[in-house]
């Protein structure tokens, strides 16, 4: 985390005046906002999948494996 200062000085006797600003983390509000996720495919019983292509989380309703034979429903509700 970066921290900047201003120094503000009208005379050679040293600053006047000493500010720092601490910058603020962003919150976010939800789920759906946050940058790794996208959510675009929100619907009833939709879960979680971690996209490795994409290093983002995607909200489906099917959970199918390209190496396995799981596949899950999140169903409709």
């Amino acid at each position: 985390m970066a921290i900047t200062a201003k120094i503000n000085s009208s005379t050679s006797s040293g600053p006047q005046k000493v500010s720092v600003t601490v910058p603020s983390l962003s919150s976010s509000s939800t789920l759906a906002s946050l940058t790794d996720v996208n959510a675009t495919t929100l619907n009833d019983g939709a879960l979680l999948q971690y996209d490795a292509s994409t290093s983002k989380f995607v909200t489906k309703t099917t959970i199918e494996t390209t190496t396995g034979t799981l596949k899950f429903n999140g169903g409709t509700f």
